[in-house]
């Protein structure tokens, strides 16, 4: 009873000691898709609902964007069910980093809002894609989240700043890559 007791207490305190308590990077699925930064998006083809739906959402955003540069969207399919998701973006800053909004067509739905300068979906493991992001904050630091869908919609599940430094100043696009842009 005694060696059990010693057990118990020795889990207890080992427990708590995991790659996440040291702020390690928790493991992600693999990138099946890169979007954002100064890539063009595309013309894409959606119901009236869904252009009103876009066109609120650009209203309701901080400084919308009305240009060029953010009509059309980044299609893919989130959940598997063979219709397009759509990343619209819905302002920019002069930074390179937008805010973007999530959207489905029939029913039109939004279905989550985020900031970045570029974002990466996962290969799906459950009914939806996860998403990670990068966020410029200036000379080698940007702020990395990640987002899963609950119900519906996209919250963000984790947020971070990392630095870089003299031997790699954006450790982050070094291990996600870029967008191509073609």
């Amino acid at each position: 009873m005694r060696r059990f007791i010693s057990l118990v207490l020795l889990l207890v305190c080992v427990a708590p000691v995991t790659p996440s308590a040291f702020g390690e990077r928790p493991k992600t699925t693999r990138v099946v898709a890169k979007f954002g930064g100064e890539c063009e998006v595309a013309p894409f083809r959606h119901s009236a609902r869904l252009e009103r739906l876009i066109k609120k959402a650009k209203r309701d955003a901080l400084l919308p964007c009305d240009t060029a540069f953010c009509d059309g969207a980044f299609a893919y399919d989130l959940n598997g069910d063979g219709k397009d998701e759509y990343f619209v973006r819905l302002w920019c800053s002069a930074t390179g980093n937008c805010t973007w909004g999530i959207f489905s067509d029939n029913p039109a739905r939004l279905r989550g809002v985020f900031s970045a300068w570029f974002f990466y979906i996962h290969r799906r493991t459950g009914s939806w894609s996860t998403l990670s992001t990068y966020t410029r904050l200036g000379g080698d630091r940007g702020v990395i989240a990640a987002f899963a869908n609950r119900r519906g919609m996209y919250i963000q599940t984790s947020r971070r700043i990392e630095e870089g430094d003299y031997r790699d100043p954006q450790p982050f696009l070094t291990r996600m890559g870029v967008p191509n842009c073609s």
